[in-house]
C-alpha cells in the first residue's frame, strides 16, 4: 500500500537509506545502525529501513529474524530469500520491491559483494524504480581469487562497479584488490565494529566451574568455526610444547567439518584430557567464554583461496580485555596492531613461544589487555564505525556541515 501524503510529507525532510544485509540478521550487527541513526537526530535526521533475510544459515547454525521496529526512523525488516546461507547466491524471493517503488531512498547501502546475485537484484530494482538514489557497496575479498562461476560473477561486479557510486571496504588490502580490478569511484575503510554492550569484561567464575576449569589453571582459548585454514592444527600441535608450564586448558568454541579431525589429532597428541569443547554458542553468548580464557588464539593460515580477511573475534576479545595473540595471515596483524603479540603462521614452535610468553609475564598479559582495549574502543566499536558511515551518507546526498 503507498504511505499517505503526511508521510511522504515527512520523509521529504529527512535522508532515507535503504540497507540491505545479511549480516544483519545478528541482532549484534544491529547496534552499528542504531548508532547511525542516533547520530542523525542530533545533525540531518535520517530514515533507516535494513532488509534481511528471515532466515539464515551461519556457523552451523540456523538464524532467524522477526521484524523490529526501534524506532519510526529505524526498522530491521526481514524478508524471504533464495540460498540462505550462502553471500554470493542468495537473493530476496518476496516483499523487497515496495521499497525501491514506494520507499524511493537518497541512499541505497548494499552490504554485499559487488559480484552477488543479491547486488544483481538491487541494481536491477534501483534501476526501475529509483534510478537518483545513490548505491553504495561492500566488500570484504582481502585476496585475489577465482570465483565459482566466474564468467557470470566476473559481469555482474562489472555492473555494480559502474552502477555504484561508492564502496566500504573491510581493510585497505580489500581496496587494492578492487582497485586492482579496475573500480575507480570513492572508496573508504569500514572495518566489523564490535558490540560494547554485549562484548565487555565480566566475571566467569561459575561458568569456569562449569566448564571444569579449576582455579589458577591458565586457560588458552579460541572461538569460532573449526575449518582447517583457522590454522587449529598448528594450536593443537604448540600446546604440548608448553612442557615448562603447569599444564594449562585448551577452551575451544564453535562448529565445523574440522571437529572430528581435530580430536583425532587431539588424542595423538596426547592433550585430549586437557582441551574443553563447546558447540557453537549465540553470537550474543560469546563474550561469556572468550571472558573464562586467559588469552584467545586465532591461528588462521593463508590457503590459495582463501585468508584471514578481518578476525573479528580478536577484536571481540580485545574489548573483553583478553589479551590476544594472532597468526601473520592476512588482516590479522592490522588488526592487532602493537596490543597483542603475532606470530609466523603455521609455526608451533613460533605460537609456544608466544603462549610461553604470556604465562610467564602477568604484567605483559595486563598490558596487552589494556592496549587491545584502547585499540578496539578507538578503531572497532559500533559508534566510531557508525559515525563514519553517517558522514559518508551525507557527503553522497550533498547534505555536508
Amino acid at each position: 500500500m503507498v504511505e499517505d501524503s503526511r508521510t511522504v510529507d515527512l520523509w521529504a525532510k529527512k535522508m532515507k537509506v535503504l540497507v540491505i544485509s545479511h549480516s544483519a540478521i545478528q541482532p549484534t550487527y544491529h547496534r552499528k545502525f542504531e548508532e547511525v541513526s542516533s547520530a542523525a537526530q542530533v545533525s540531518f535526521p535520517v530514515i533507516l529501513r535494513v532488509l534481511v533475510p528471515d532466515t539464515w544459515f551461519e556457523n552451523y547454525q540456523t538464524l532467524h529474524s522477526m521484524r523490529r521496529d526501534v524506532s519510526p526512523d529505524l526498522s530491521f525488516q526481514p524478508r524471504k530469500v533464495a540460498f540462505p546461507g550462502y553471500g554470493s547466491r542468495f537473493f530476496f524471493t518476496k516483499g523487497i520491491v515496495k521499497h525501491f517503488r514506494e520507499f524511493r531512498p537518497d541512499i541505497i547501502h548494499l552490504e554485499e559483494e559487488p559480484w552477488s546475485l543479491c547486488a544483481l537484484q538491487t541494481i536491477i530494482l534501483r534501476r526501475i524504480f529509483c534510478p537518483r538514489s545513490a548505491l553504495i557497496f561492500r566488500t570484504s575479498l582481502s585476496i585475489p581469487a577465482k570465483l565459482k562461476l566466474s564468467t557470470l560473477t566476473t559481469l555482474i561486479e562489472r555492473i555494480t562497479f559502474k552502477e555504484s557510486d561508492y564502496a566500504f571496504v573491510l581493510s585497505r588490502r580489500a581496496g587494492e584488490i578492487l582497485n586492482r580490478k579496475g573500480y575507480r569511484k570513492g572508496m573508504k575503510v569500514s572495518p566489523n565494529g564490535v558490540d560494547t554492550r554485549i562484548f565487555r569484561k565480566m566475571d566467569m567464575s561459575s561458568l569456569k566451574r562449569e566448564l571444569g576449569i579449576n582455579k589458577g589453571e591458565f586457560v588458552i582459548g579460541y572461538a569460532g568455526r573449526l575449518m582447517k585454514m583457522k590454522g587449529l592444527d598448528t594450536l593443537l600441535q604448540a600446546f604440548p610444547l608448553l612442557v615448562q608450564h603447569p599444564v594449562p586448558r585448551l577452551l575451544i568454541v564453535g562448529s565445523g567439518d574440522y571437529r572430528e579431525e581435530m580430536l583425532s589429532l587431539a588424542s595423538q597428541l596426547g592433550i585430549r584430557e586437557k582441551m574443553i569443547l563447546v558447540d557453537a554458542v549465540p553470537a550474543e553468548d560469546v563474550p561469556r567464554y572468550i571472558n573464562c580464557m586467559d588469552v584467545l588464539v586465532l591461528p588462521s593460515i593463508t590457503t590459495p583461496g582463501w585468508v584471514e580477511f578481518f578476525g573479528r573475534v580478536l577484536v571481540e576479545a580485545m574489548v573483553c580485555q583478553v589479551p590476544v595473540i594472532g597468526s601473520s595471515s592476512g588482516e590479522i596483524p592490522n588488526v592487532v596492531g602493537n596490543a597483542g603479540l603475532i606470530f609466523q603462521e603455521g609455526n608451533e614452535e613460533d605460537l609456544k613461544d608466544k603462549i610461553s610468553t604470556l604465562i610467564e609475564k602477568s604484567d605483559l598479559r595486563r598490558a596487552l589487555a589494556s592496549k587491545g582495549f584502547e585499540r578496539a574502543n578507538s578503531l572497532f566499536t559500533w559508534e566510531s564505525i557508525a559515525a563514519d558511515t553517517y558522514k559518508t551518507y551525507r557527503s553522497l546526498v550533498g547534505r555536508t556541515e
